[in-house]
């Protein structure tokens, strides 16, 4: 691969990622979870600064810009939700909703993961250490973010979704992630 097509790809990846978070804010919005829409609105910004600096990083230190490429857009929130009032939604949908919408956030993040070291290791086979580094602060970035939705994955499982330890913690995720919204607003 070159350059080019290294930095397309990356950057194709976080538009997509980007898309992801928000549709997961609004699809945990529809459903009530204040604390849960706040945390992805967090990772839409935070990855929309990831996406500027990304495109920085290339400007700066390559002198071009990053070759644009067509992103699909996902397909997160199902159709049938377009049909129905939140106010339509009973727990067991709820439940089952809370558990697919973290397992979309953890493969997201997974094959984040595998992209940027793939993308990574490419730099490398190309002698662009300097963009390898850079690219590792992404990989580093992810890794965090992985360990954190397993975690949170495997308490939930533990618990078998169970809303009424889910439903109280939302005040909690939600001020946490309007806090560390203000962080990322003030970084840029």
């Amino acid at each position: 691969m070159t350059l080019e097509e290294i930095y397309s790809q990356i950057a194709s990846h976080m538009i997509k990622g980007m898309m992801i978070h928000e549709n997961l804010a609004n699809y945990y919005d529809f459903l009530g979870l204040k604390g849960y829409k706040r945390c992805h609105e967090y990772h839409f910004l935070s990855e929309s600064c990831s996406f500027r600096k990304l495109n920085r990083y290339f400007i700066n230190h390559h002198n071009k810009l990053i070759p644009n490429k067509n992103v699909d857009t996902p397909q997160v929130i199902p159709d049938s939700w377009y049909q129905v009032s939140r106010l339509d939604v009973d727990n067991a949908v709820k439940r089952n909703a809370i558990k697919n919408g973290l397992t979309i956030w953890h493969n997201w993040e997974k094959e984040t993961k595998q992209l940027y070291e793939d993308m990574y290791n490419q730099l490398m086979s190309i002698n662009e250490v300097a963009s390898a580094l850079h690219i590792k602060e992404y990989i580093c970035d992810v890794d965090d973010e992985l360990k954190k939705v397993e975690r949170y994955m495997l308490n939930k499982e533990a618990i078998e979704y169970d809303l009424s330890v889910i439903i109280p913690e939302q005040d909690d995720w939600h001020d946490k992630y309007k806090c560390k919204l203000k962080d990322v607003h003030n970084s840029i």
